[in-house]
Protein backbone atom coordinates (compact mmCIF):
# COMPACT_ATOMS: atom_id res chain seq x y z
CA UNK A 1 0.00 0.00 0.00
CA UNK A 2 1.34 3.46 -0.75
CA UNK A 3 1.75 5.79 2.01
CA UNK A 4 0.07 8.81 1.38
CA UNK A 5 1.20 12.89 2.02
CA UNK A 6 0.55 12.76 5.01
CA UNK A 7 2.16 10.00 6.01
CA UNK A 8 0.10 7.09 6.95
CA UNK A 9 -1.28 4.16 5.12
CA UNK A 10 -4.51 3.13 4.39
CA UNK A 11 -5.95 -0.69 5.31
CA UNK A 12 -9.49 -1.83 5.11
CA UNK A 13 -11.06 -4.73 6.36
CA UNK A 14 -14.05 -6.47 5.53
CA UNK A 15 -15.93 -8.35 7.19
CA UNK A 16 -19.60 -9.76 6.98
CA UNK A 17 -22.18 -9.64 9.79
CA UNK A 18 -25.58 -10.92 9.66
CA UNK A 19 -27.18 -8.68 6.81
CA UNK A 20 -23.99 -6.04 6.36
CA UNK A 21 -20.63 -5.92 4.85
CA UNK A 22 -18.48 -4.00 7.40
CA UNK A 23 -15.47 -2.14 6.12
CA UNK A 24 -13.25 -0.90 8.68
CA UNK A 25 -11.51 1.71 7.66
CA UNK A 26 -8.06 3.13 8.75
CA UNK A 27 -5.36 5.98 7.69
CA UNK A 28 -5.75 8.28 4.99
CA UNK A 29 -9.13 8.16 2.30
CA UNK A 30 -7.13 10.58 -0.09
CA UNK A 31 -5.97 10.75 -3.47
CA UNK A 32 -3.18 7.72 -2.46
CA UNK A 33 -5.45 5.77 -0.61
CA UNK A 34 -8.66 5.70 -2.96
CA UNK A 35 -7.56 3.25 -5.05
CA UNK A 36 -7.39 0.67 -2.30
CA UNK A 37 -10.94 1.82 -1.13
CA UNK A 38 -13.20 1.58 -4.86
CA UNK A 39 -11.47 -2.12 -4.96
CA UNK A 40 -12.98 -3.03 -2.04
CA UNK A 41 -16.00 -1.59 -2.05
CA UNK A 42 -15.95 -3.24 -6.01
CA UNK A 43 -14.79 -6.18 -4.64
CA UNK A 44 -17.60 -6.69 -2.10
CA UNK A 45 -20.42 -7.11 -4.25
CA UNK A 46 -24.00 -6.10 -3.52
CA UNK A 47 -25.84 -9.37 -3.99
CA UNK A 48 -26.73 -11.26 -1.01
CA UNK A 49 -25.80 -7.60 0.94
CA UNK A 50 -28.23 -5.14 0.86
CA UNK A 51 -26.44 -3.09 3.52
CA UNK A 52 -22.55 -1.64 3.28
CA UNK A 53 -21.11 -0.15 6.79
CA UNK A 54 -18.39 2.48 6.39
CA UNK A 55 -16.92 1.86 9.69
CA UNK A 56 -14.33 5.29 9.53
CA UNK A 57 -13.54 5.62 13.57
CA UNK A 58 -9.47 5.10 12.09
CA UNK A 59 -9.92 7.45 9.27
CA UNK A 60 -7.44 10.91 10.29
CA UNK A 61 -7.98 12.66 6.93
CA UNK A 62 -9.44 13.10 4.16
CA UNK A 63 -9.57 15.10 1.30
CA UNK A 64 -12.05 15.77 -2.39
CA UNK A 65 -10.89 12.19 -3.50
CA UNK A 66 -11.74 10.68 -0.21
CA UNK A 67 -15.77 12.42 -1.00
CA UNK A 68 -15.68 11.05 -4.25
CA UNK A 69 -14.56 7.44 -2.30
CA UNK A 70 -17.86 7.93 -0.53
CA UNK A 71 -20.11 9.11 -2.89
CA UNK A 72 -19.22 6.60 -4.92
CA UNK A 73 -20.07 4.10 -2.55
CA UNK A 74 -23.57 5.84 -1.83
CA UNK A 75 -24.24 5.88 -5.47
CA UNK A 76 -23.34 1.90 -5.76
CA UNK A 77 -25.44 0.62 -2.94
CA UNK A 78 -28.33 3.37 -4.05
CA UNK A 79 -28.00 1.16 -7.56
CA UNK A 80 -28.46 -2.13 -6.31
CA UNK A 81 -31.26 -0.79 -4.10
CA UNK A 82 -29.09 -1.79 -0.80
CA UNK A 83 -27.86 0.76 1.70
CA UNK A 84 -24.70 2.51 3.34
CA UNK A 85 -24.33 3.70 6.65
CA UNK A 86 -21.72 5.64 7.89
CA UNK A 87 -19.99 4.87 11.70
CA UNK A 88 -18.39 5.88 13.84
CA UNK A 89 -17.25 9.43 11.98
CA UNK A 90 -14.86 11.68 13.15
CA UNK A 91 -16.10 14.92 13.69
CA UNK A 92 -13.44 16.41 11.08
CA UNK A 93 -14.50 13.87 8.30
CA UNK A 94 -18.52 14.92 9.56
CA UNK A 95 -17.29 18.49 8.84
CA UNK A 96 -16.38 18.09 5.47
CA UNK A 97 -19.94 16.47 4.88
CA UNK A 98 -21.73 19.25 6.06
CA UNK A 99 -19.40 22.29 4.23
CA UNK A 100 -19.64 20.15 1.39
CA UNK A 101 -23.50 19.37 1.06
CA UNK A 102 -23.40 16.01 1.18
CA UNK A 103 -24.31 14.75 4.69
CA UNK A 104 -27.57 14.60 4.21
CA UNK A 105 -27.25 12.49 1.40
CA UNK A 106 -26.01 9.68 4.14
CA UNK A 107 -27.12 7.85 6.87
CA UNK A 108 -24.80 8.31 10.02
CA UNK A 109 -24.76 5.87 13.40
CA UNK A 110 -22.36 5.68 16.35
CA UNK A 111 -21.60 1.87 15.86
CA UNK A 112 -21.73 -1.15 13.89
CA UNK A 113 -24.20 -2.97 15.70
CA UNK A 114 -26.72 -0.24 16.14
CA UNK A 115 -27.07 -0.73 12.24
CA UNK A 116 -26.91 -4.69 12.47
CA UNK A 117 -30.95 -4.58 13.41
CA UNK A 118 -32.26 -2.45 11.00
CA UNK A 119 -30.30 -4.33 8.11
CA UNK A 120 -32.66 -7.04 7.29
CA UNK A 121 -35.20 -4.92 6.70
CA UNK A 122 -33.61 -2.46 3.98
Amino acid sequence: MPASQHGSEMDIRVERQDHCTVLHVTGDLDFHGTPLFYTRVDGVGTAGSPCMVLELSGVRFCDSAGLGALVYAFNRMKAANGRLVLVAVPQSLRRRLRISGLESHFAFRDTVQEVLPEAGSV
